[in-house]
């Protein structure tokens, strides 16, 4: 209840900094960030199945981790820059959802939480559904399409098509529509490869793991039956 306490009253894009750059409300927020990524394993437990109700009730508590996790890095400087965190939840969203929820997690995301917390600002809102949008839908396409036989290299490649993907189109977007064609091809490797590599490295690593995790505990289905089936005998 303290986040609540502190920023509730102040949450627009003018006073929300001010509110929230509070020591006291800083440590509610990443207590909170961590209370709402726990709610996920327990959500999967819950359902078992991922029928479209469930998909559309975790595809909400990733929208909602859109919303909260900025709030918690952004008392870190620069730390949405850095760590691009609704990059995480969208493309975690079309991996496990698939394609259609990955799109709604990352057109409502940024939706959602520049309205809440004035982050991202309203003139760069568009760009950013644009580009989480292609996310969660490149993520889920490559997943339902894409059977090497191997968990990893599905999950890898989804990532990482859509990281491009997603980049790609969006910078081309950005240069024929937002930007006038004043936009140049260092500002679209700065803005998107270089500034933000910390978060493209941690989601590479975080995403696979949290996925895999999360089947080896059989809170989602087992894509491969038959590997899965082994590498428990394996174990046994």
């Amino acid at each position: 209840m303290t986040l609540y306490h502190n920023c509730s009253v102040k949450l627009n894009h003018r006073t929300f900094p001010a509110a929230c750059n509070l020591p006291r409300s800083t440590a509610a927020r990443f207590g909170f960030s961590s209370r709402c990524l726990m709610l996920l394993p327990l959500f999967l437990q819950i359902f078992k199945k991922l029928t479209v109700l469930n998909k559309s009730i975790l595809t909400a508590l990733c929208i909602a981790l859109c919303v909260v996790l900025p709030m918690t890095l952004h008392a870190i400087p620069k730390g949405g820059v850095l760590f691009s965190p609704m990059h995480l939840p969208v493309l975690l969203c079309g991996l496990v959802c698939g394609a259609p929820f990955g799109l709604v997690c990352g057109i409502l995301g940024p939706l959602v939480s520049s309205l809440l917390t004035g982050m991202p600002v309203f003139g760069y809102m568009p760009v950013m559904m644009i580009e989480l949008g292609l996310y969660g839908l490149i993520s889920g396409l490559v997943m339902q399409f894409l059977r090497s036989g191997k968990l990893v290299i599905d999950l890898y490649a989804a990532l990482i098509i859509a990281m491009l993907g997603g980049r790609v189109i969006t910078g081309i977007l950005r240069a024929l529509i937002f930007a006038g064609g004043s936009y140049s091809w260092s500002a679209w490797a700065a803005g998107y490869f270089v500034s933000c590599l910390p978060g493209i490295i941690i989601q590479l690593i975080l995403i696979p793991i949290i996925y895999v995790a999360l089947e080896r505990a059989h809170l989602l289905p087992v894509r491969y039956a038959a590997v899965s089936a082994a590498a428990e005998t394996e174990a046994a």
